[in-house]
């Protein structure tokens, strides 16, 4: 009986174009992940600056030229934005985190020094005021 070798199977490269692009749409989405914020209050046109550290304001407390303070679109006070804070974070966590303040810059300075100290009454312990930077 005669033997015949059988036909050695040769193995198909798998193709890298399929995990290239799997790469490159991972690359775009964390780069568009990574620029969104969200969206600044249109009533409140923020305060200039000349020199500022570059920051984003997430979740920043919004007050416009008129006083009154928002959140997330939402009028609020010191007070509720301290207690939201405490129901979100628990008590030592939201006395310990930064609270950014974006005020509008039509708001007289005193009523913003007012809020301000509202805002530490509530227990808030570490402020920051958003500003906007500009060119020189």
């Amino acid at each position: 009986m005669l033997r015949l070798a059988r036909p050695t199977q040769t193995r198909q490269r798998e193709s890298t174009i399929a995990l290239i692009n799997i790469v490159f749409l991972m690359l775009i989405f964390f780069l568009v992940a990574g620029t969104l914020t969200p969206p600044l209050d249109n009533d409140v046109s923020l305060i200039s600056t000349i020199e500022a550290d570059r920051s984003q304001p997430p979740d920043a407390l919004f007050v416009t030229s008129e006083g009154e303070m928002r959140l997330r679109g939402t009028a609020t006070d010191a007070q509720s934005f301290m207690l939201e804070r405490v129901d979100t974070l628990g008590e030592t966590a939201a006395r310990e985190l930064e609270i950014k303040v974006a005020a509008d810059r039509e708001l007289p300075a005193a009523k913003l020094v007012d809020i301000v100290g509202a805002l530490k009454a509530a227990g808030a312990s570490r402020i920051s005021i958003i500003t906007e930077r500009v060119a020189q």
